[in-house]
């Protein structure tokens, strides 16, 4: 039984290790740096539409940036995916109560999930030819999102939540991010063919 406690045990560290280099501790913005652009990502509202705390946490660390001149614009991508509320106009209404200027917000409402958000935010940014963002997200998953944005930004940086996000969201992230390792080797070696 201790043999095959201590087989798990180094499985799993050597697992960890491999997701860890994958996923590397993201980048913070550096201070006195100001970026054209935060990319909050989205989060389902309410069923009733209204605020959900993930969606409050992503804006206010959004706001915060904004409000410090680390970031001159802020993009809310999230379109309806869980229920009729678009996730990017329900995050903007509530960043205009909070004293944001309707001018400073741009909406994507089309994303249904985090490659999506990245895919539409890295448009708008194109359009206005904006090069450097720092995308914005819970702290849960900032590992993950951090590793698409890779995809399509060179010059980025990650913020982070401030609050501390259930266990349950850190568990599933951990299989998500094991997800995404295995689709993207998947699609590179479709790619190879």
């Amino acid at each position: 039984m201790r043999e095959l406690a201590a087989i798990l045990i180094v499985f799993l560290i050597a697992a960890n290790l491999i997701l860890y280099h994958y996923f590397p501790k993201p980048k913070k913005p550096k201070a006195g740096r100001v970026y054209d652009a935060a990319i909050v990502l989205g989060s389902p509202a309410k069923e009733d539409g209204s605020l959900s705390r993930l969606q409050k946490t992503r804006m206010d660390a959004a706001i915060r940036l904004y409000r410090q001149h680390t970031v001159q614009r802020i993009i809310i991508s999230g379109g309806s995916v869980r229920n009729d509320y678009a996730e990017a106009e329900i995050m903007a209404a509530y960043a205009i109560t909070c004293g944001i200027a309707k001018e400073v917000l741009l909406l994507e409402r089309k994303a249904r999930n985090t490659y999506e958000n990245l895919k539409y935010a890295k448009e708008i940014c194109i359009a206005h030819e904006w090069h450097s963002v720092v995308v914005v997200t819970s702290s849960f998953h900032v590992r993950r999102a951090s590793y698409m944005v890779r995809k399509f930004f060179d010059d980025f940086a990650m913020q982070k939540t401030a609050d501390k996000e259930p266990y349950r969201h850190y568990v599933s992230e951990y299989f998500r991010m094991w997800n995404s390792l295995r689709c993207e080797i998947m699609l590179n070696r479709k790619n190879r063919r």
